[in-house]
């Protein structure tokens, strides 16, 4: 079922991309790109358990470690904001494709947590867990993570973040990460709008 999702998806974008601006097609690309890795789901185990909301505590605690490292140390603080400037400018642009703000919505809420969570978490994490511990598991996935998001200096407030949920990943299942992957996202996201 998963599969014909996504493929569904995939068919969708390539003809919206086909036929609208090249502007677009950034948009479409990347979300059919996250379709794409959606069986990568079926690899991992999806249980949740009890006692999930502490992860929701430790990742609030993990937001305010953040927002105070981004407004004490200003080097931090200037690479971090202009790259919010840089996703505000893509958002603009990507809410005029069409179905822009349909995509980029389903694409950050709902895509992008559940991917990356199976990649960063359920797999990368697993994998070096497997090889080399736990602590360096939580080091790896989380800092892949955040380079991933953002480079050099503003990637450190998403590395605390991404350590979150990399513990709601470790201690509560693959379904916690993504839930608060997905808040996180989800709020995220209403700024834009």
């Amino acid at each position: 079922m998963v599969i014909l999702i996504a493929v569904a998806f995939i068919i969708s974008v390539v003809i919206f991309a086909i036929v609208k601006p090249a502007a677009c097609s950034a948009l479409y690309a990347g979300a059919a790109l996250y379709a794409l890795y959606l069986p990568a789901g079926l690899l991992v185990k999806w249980k949740l358990s009890k006692g999930f909301p502490i992860a929701f505590l430790v990742y609030f605690l993990s937001l305010i470690a953040a927002g105070l490292l981004v407004l004490s140390i200003p080097q931090i603080g200037e690479e971090f904001f202009k790259i919010r400037e840089a996703q505000a400018h893509y958002y603009s642009i990507a809410y005029q494709c069409p179905l822009g703000k349909l995509i980029t919505t389903l694409q950050t809420v709902f895509l992008a947590p559940l991917v990356e969570e199976v990649i960063f978490r359920g797999i990368l994490f697993e994998e070096t867990r497997r090889a080399l511990g736990t602590a360096p598991a939580y080091f790896v996935s989380s800092l892949a993570f955040a380079l991933l998001h953002y480079p050099g200096l503003g990637a450190l407030p998403i590395f605390i973040i991404a350590l979150s949920l990399a513990f709601a990943y470790q201690r509560y299942g693959l379904p916690a990460s993504v839930m608060i992957h997905a808040f996180q996202n989800t709020v995220a996201t209403l700024f834009f709008y």
